[in-house]
């Protein structure tokens, strides 16, 4: 019989208490943790090893931030969830770190439970995936249980908010989301900090469709949301 793997994550830091505070909640729910202080470090270790989550807070120490780590990651088509910690609040401030890559924000100070719930949510949405069929929408492809894309025969790297974007718009095809919805499925957030993060999404995901002069497929409904047809 195979062992079963040890999911790891990865933790990137630099106030050592916090630090610590995290990677012993992640261990007590059966991870494995590398934890670094250094975005350089942390961009690192998430280019070389296959992490199930990543946990990084915005304002490390030195010139390159949490947000730098996470740009650069999703520019190499890393495409690992990662949840930003930050004491930055303002709505603002997470439409940013959304918009920068990330899966989820959390705000400090925080609870750990709050934490590793958010954690569960993204490894639940990594299952279905695994387990997953196949979706299709004109001549769009969406494999779920590999997470792969394509376009006709064009392959498509999507990071994982527009991946989950495109799911959520092609399992609830002609019918309109609202934002408020792609916010609560894509982003685990039941608040509204701006639509712009999902508009920003939403712009990035048409552009990466409509790469080789293909017709678009994702519509707005003004006001509302968007809906594929």
């Amino acid at each position: 019989m195979n062992a079963i793997a040890t999911p790891k994550a990865l933790v990137v830091e630099d106030d050592m208490e916090t630090a610590n505070f995290v990677s012993a909640g992640l261990i007590l729910r059966g991870f494995a943790c590398d934890c670094v202080s250094s975005g350089v470090e942390g961009l690192r270790l998430i280019s070389e090893k296959p992490y199930e989550i990543a946990i990084v807070d915005v304002a490390l120490d030195g010139s390159f931030s949490g947000l730098d780590l996470i740009k650069a990651a999703r520019q190499r088509e890393i495409k690992t969830p990662i949840i930003v910690l930050s004491s930055f609040n303002h709505a603002s401030d997470k439409v940013i770190g959304l918009n920068s890559g990330a899966d989820d924000y959390l705000g400090k100070p925080f609870a750990r439970d709050e934490l590793l719930a958010r954690v569960e949510a993204q490894m639940r949405r990594s299952r279905r995936a695994r387990i997953g069929r196949v979706l299709k929408a004109h001549d769009i492809t969406l494999r779920q249980e590999t997470r792969e894309v394509w376009r006709g025969s064009h392959p498509i790297s999507l990071t994982s908010g527009e991946y989950a974007l495109l799911e959520l718009l092609m399992q609830n095809m002609n019918r309109t989301i609202s934002v408020r919805t792609i916010l609560r499925n894509v982003w685990n957030m039941d608040y509204m900090p701006s639509s712009k993060v999902v508009e920003t999404r939403v712009c990035s995901l048409r552009k990466k469709l409509c790469a080789n002069g293909e017709p678009n497929v994702i519509f707005t409904a003004r006001g509302f949301g968007y809906v594929l047809k």
